[in-house]
């Protein structure tokens, strides 16, 4: 079940983290990484390959960036999808 929609909200640590690991407005992996900030707004959330790491305070989803070497962490509820930072890294699941 596909939700409607939620706002998008991307933090400046997101564009920070965008400028240090160099994705470049037009490249694939910039295309790639807006792909995936608007699946984030209409998907079901978390999606079937999305899990769960800690991220200060407390913890935050993360979605690997498809056809990159590139993770995108993000938190949400009913109305927004609240998109917090990229690493080039996947960072450590959080274990239930």
């Amino acid at each position: 079940m596909a939700v409607a929609g939620r706002l998008l909200q991307i933090s400046s640590t997101f564009r920070r983290s965008v400028q240090r690991l160099g994705v470049q407005a037009g490249s694939p992996a910039y295309r790639a990484v807006s792909g995936t900030m608007r699946a984030l707004a209409t998907d079901e959330l978390p999606g079937a390959g999305d899990y769960e790491t800690t991220f200060a305070p407390g913890r935050a989803h993360v979605r690997r960036v498809s056809g990159q070497n590139l993770w995108i962490l993000y938190r949400f509820d009913d109305e927004h999808v609240s998109v917090m930072t990229v690493r080039d890294q996947p960072p450590v699941p959080v274990d239930e």
